[in-house]
């Protein structure tokens, strides 16, 4: 016989899950690793990545494979996320400054 646990009191005890980071925010981490990685691996290859992605691109990926529901939206976020990019880049190129 298997016995069963009780999850309630368990779920009941635990200290409630904190809020989820903005999506904005989310990729902005995400993207300062990956430039970072990147930087570490091939110096001035995120700067290279970040020039290759117009907001045009970006636009695209937003409306086919992303959330945006329509044009403008999806423009709108690709605006963002290259406001992103550029800010990342900023943030690498000040650290690998500060570095050398």
């Amino acid at each position: 016989m298997i016995p069963t646990l009780d999850l309630l009191p368990a779920a009941e005890s635990r200290a409630p899950a904190p809020a989820a980071a903005p999506a904005a925010d989310l990729l902005a981490h995400v993207l300062r690793d990956l430039a970072l990685s990147y930087e570490a691996e091939c110096p001035g290859g995120f700067a290279r990545f970040r020039q290759a992605l117009t907001v045009e691109t970006l636009a695209v990926i937003a409306r086919f494979n992303g959330p945006a529901t329509s044009d403008e939206a999806a423009l709108a976020l690709a605006r963002q996320i290259h406001e992103t990019l550029l800010d990342v880049e900023e943030d690498v190129w000040a650290l690998h400054t500060s570095a050398h």
